[in-house]
């Protein structure tokens, strides 16, 4: 939570309203959850057949492919993905869990410093290029995929892997 809240102010110190209202929400859900605002019962985790997926990221790349970028196809489909991304990780694990093994805790180490090295390259990416004013010899990610996702098919590839990841990440996908 704390995460989210961060990149919330920091989106909105960059002047990117999209992504600060996105984060912004997905801080007040988990606050709200935190608390006990909000009277529901979080579901068990989702299992979802993998022809439903296949269908929803073959629908979101079409999609992808045959708009124009940040055309309102591309808001109609992010507005679309968003209640059904929050049903995929937005659940709480019911039941016994399986003990850690060395395998699983070496894994988890390994990817959060992934992922805080990541983070922390792309900071500083950003407040160099900020302050340098030179986002050539600094770039962020999104200067660098840019390129990539002006392509309808750069756009397509990248929202086909990007949704596989999902998946594989969560793993709850079953076969049917």
């Amino acid at each position: 939570m704390p995460v989210f809240a961060f990149v919330t102010a920091f989106h909105i110190n960059r002047g990117s309203v999209g992504d600060a209202v996105i984060f912004g929400l997905a801080t007040v859900l988990m606050i709200a959850d935190w608390k006990k605002l909000i009277p529901w019962h979080m579901p068990e985790r989702p299992k979802v057949n993998g022809w439903v997926i296949s269908l929803v990221i073959a629908i979101s790349s079409s999609v992808l492919f045959f708009s124009e970028r940040n055309g309102w196809q591309d808001i109609v489909l992010l507005l679309t993905l968003v209640p059904i991304a929050l049903t995929m990780v937005y659940y709480r694990d019911h039941g016994p869990k399986p003990g850690a093994t060395r395998q699983m805790a070496r894994s988890k180490w390994i990817w959060m410093t992934l992922a805080l090295v990541m983070a922390v390259s792309e900071l500083f990416a950003y407040i160099f290029a900020t302050v340098f004013k030179d986002d050539q010899n600094y770039p962020t990610v999104s200067i660098l995929v840019n390129p990539v996702l002006e392509s309808p098919y750069g756009r397509a590839i990248f929202l086909v892997l990007w949704m596989l990841i999902g998946v594989g990440l969560l793993k709850f996908a079953r076969s049917g």
